[in-house]
């Protein structure tokens, strides 16, 4: 019942044309580093599904979110590390595309990541470095 609750407000909000991201970044900000593995796959999701809208610019906001997405590449679920992986990706591939507006934030935690304990968070903060 709340896989399908998830998903039916991932369909509203998706095709909503006014999302209020001024207030769902603090909210993001804030949960992005709990530990739970259930609440990290509900985040992991809600930010791949947000930066698939065209109209919503999540790499504006990056700097917000970009260190828990980082941390999720720690978790001991391979599931969700493989999920974080992808959304990492995903918002490389952006910037390689377009550019950061604040690279000296993302920069400062990519540095940070550099000294993380999992071997994949250092190595995709390396990558990120020498790709943007």
């Amino acid at each position: 019942m709340v896989l399908n609750l998830d998903r039916l407000m991932k369909d509203i909000i998706t095709e909503s044309q006014e999302i209020d991201l001024e207030s769902f970044i603090p909210i993001l900000k804030e949960h992005v580093w709990l530990t739970n593995p259930f609440m990290r796959q509900f985040i992991v999701g809600w930010i791949t599904v947000l930066d698939s809208v065209p109209e919503i610019d999540l790499v504006l906001h990056l700097p917000e979110f970009l260190g828990g997405l980082f941390s999720m590449l720690c978790d001991t679920t391979r599931e969700i590390r493989q999920q974080a992986d992808a959304a990492l990706s995903e918002f490389l591939r952006e910037i390689q595309h377009r550019g950061l507006q604040e690279p000296s934030k993302v920069t400062a935690i990519l540095v940070e990541q550099t000294s993380a304990e999992e071997t994949l968070a250092r190595r995709t903060s390396i990558k990120w470095m020498s790709e943007i």
